[in-house]
């Protein structure tokens, strides 16, 4: 039987580098520095940002957060937001922190593009630009770059990233808090086969520190507005599509949809993976009409490599069972003969 394992020797190797500790030597003689995600944030973006945005605020550093667009309301709770600027509410004061910053960490995406309106700024931005992700495929933007895209989430690599600078102790419950809830909402509350044995004794060293998994797991799941029940139960009812003998199922909510029950950001987290659980579904789709196209959420298991169909087929990409992409049309019934054409009409 396998022995027992600890922290620094199950660590990715990625995150402890002489190039990761310089990063920490460096800030120490920066004015200003920036962390920031992708737009349309989820849980490992907003508490990768956070967990490492109180670490260095904590450890006296002038740091500041940045996110290209608002997050999800279950979020809400998380430490350290009163500290973050929301880019399309605030871009004037957010370009400005980023084309005077020092140094921009760059956390959960694998190119400027995943930033939104955000884009153009932060390419243009003088700092050095230094980028923690687990996505395939990194654009060459980054001076420096920390991937593992055998990882499960970059709240991971994060907490690899300070056990690399020798943190472990400093390491506060309010970033242990955010670091977290990252792993859970992005290893699907720790059932995905990204999932290690070094996940579980990160979990095992924020339980030591206080933290209630329980409490967070209240905050991000039990929380949920009346609309958000109600546009999910919608969904599930009235938009559900399913072609059993590919093992394929949709659901395309409209613009009209998010209205009738009153969208918030968030909304309709998890609605994807409700299809995934279907018996017999292997490839989900979830569909989003957003400001005149079609955001696309795409879950799988087994063999179906959903980060090939979404670069294929909607410019997008992602995880081998997790991708995302766009549809440049407005039409959810365009939208569906499409994909009965292309992803429905061939195998997988």
């Amino acid at each position: 039987m396998k022995g027992s394992v600890n922290l620094l020797e199950s660590a990715s190797k990625q995150m402890i580098t002489n190039e990761a500790r310089q990063c920490w030597d460096e800030m120490q003689s920066m004015d200003n520095i920036v962390v920031t995600a992708h737009r349309s944030p989820d849980g490992d973006a907003v508490g990768s940002l956070l967990g490492l945005l109180n670490h260095l605020r904590e450890a006296g550093l002038n740091a500041m957060g940045i996110l290209p667009d608002r997050f999800p309301s279950f979020l809400s709770w998380m430490p350290g937001l009163e500290h973050v600027l929301i880019h399309d509410e605030s871009p004037q004061a957010a370009n400005a922190l980023l084309m005077n910053a020092d140094a921009i960490w760059c956390l959960d995406f694998n190119g400027p593009s995943r930033t939104g309106k955000m884009e153009t700024t932060l390419r243009n931005a003088p700092a050095k630009k230094w980028v923690v992700d687990h996505h395939q495929n990194p654009e060459e933007f980054a001076d420096r770059l920390f991937s593992n895209p055998d990882c499960g989430s970059t709240c991971e690599l994060i907490f690899d990233l300070i056990l690399g600078w020798g943190q472990l102790d400093e390491l506060s419950l309010n970033a242990a808090k955010c670091l977290y809830t990252g792993i859970m909402t992005d290893t699907g509350s720790f059932r995905y086969a990204s999932v290690t044995e070094h996940t579980h004794l990160i979990l095992a060293h924020f339980l030591n520190k206080g933290l209630s998994q329980a409490e967070i797991h209240e905050w991000v799941f039990d929380q949920q507005s009346l609309n958000r029940v109600r546009l999910q139960a919608y969904a599930i009812s009235s938009r559900l599509r399913v072609w059993m003998d590919k093992g394929v199922g949709m659901i395309g909510l409209t613009k009209d949809d998010l209205e009738r029950f009153g969208y918030q950001a968030g909304d309709t987290e998890g609605i994807v993976n409700s299809i995934l659980a279907i018996e017999g579904v292997k490839l989900a789709i979830f569909a989003k009409e957003s400001e005149g196209r079609i955001k696309m959420s795409l879950r799988s298991v087994g063999e179906i490599n959903v980060r090939d169909l979404a670069s294929k087929y909607f410019n997008g990409g992602g995880h081998i069972h997790a991708a995302g992409g766009v549809f440049e049309s407005n039409s959810m019934e365009v939208l569906v003969s499409y994909i009965e054409e292309s992803i429905i009409g061939q195998s997988h």
